[in-house]
């Protein structure tokens, strides 16, 4: 009878494993793949805003093309025989903006590819005004899933771009107090105050 027993235990333990096993994996859907593809631009984004520390490159596809990238190599010596490259200079609005955001536009996918539409917004600090300002770009992304169920870039590109007060942020941040404490660090906040007074 012990015997029975434990044969009926291990049956009843392999059959619960053999249905743990079967359990199908997160469903293929629109919005599972929107999803994914949310997370996806997030990160890229997130990357952008890293500089130094970001890593794009990971969440390109092969042979993609990014033709907006974040940043650029300055030729130290132009017109040199042996090329030498100078340190990057960061030129995203991600990268470059004090504070930054962004806003899925739009998301046109389908199994394959997806095609996404982007508004940044940067906003910087303008000592001479005592004033938070915004800029803005419009990003477009071609992503390509993968074999392995990945969503990867093939396609970005941003541009800057005016915008209607419609679509001004209201009401600014204030930034005083982060500009000063980074990359406005070397001036006398007092003195800009007073100089922006007398204006």
């Amino acid at each position: 009878m012990r015997h029975v027993r434990s044969l009926f235990f291990l049956l009843l333990l392999s059959l619960t494993a053999g249905a743990a096993l079967a359990q199908p994996g997160p469903a293929d859907t629109p919005a599972t793949r929107e999803a994914a593809i949310r997370t996806l631009i997030d990160r890229w984004y997130v990357e952008q805003r890293a500089r130094e520390q970001g890593r794009v490159q990971p969440l390109l596809a092969p042979g993609a093309h990014d033709l907006s990238p974040g940043y650029v190599r300055e030729n130290l010596r132009p017109g040199a025989r042996a090329l030498v490259l100078g340190p990057p200079v960061y030129v995203s609005l991600a990268a470059t903006a004090l504070t930054f955001r962004h806003e899925i536009t739009r998301i046109v996918l389908d199994t394959r590819f997806a095609r996404v539409w982007v508004r940044e917004r940067g906003y910087f600090y303008a000592a001479a005004a005592q004033r938070t300002y915004e800029r803005m770009a419009s990003a477009s992304f071609v992503l390509e899933r993968q074999d392995d169920g990945r969503w990867l870039v093939l396609v970005h590109e941003s541009n800057p771009v005016g915008f209607p007060p419609s679509l001004a942020t209201v009401p600014m941040p204030d930034l005083r107090e982060l500009y000063y404490s980074t990359v406005g660090r070397d001036r006398d906040p007092e003195a800009d105050a007073r100089a922006a007074r007398n204006f």
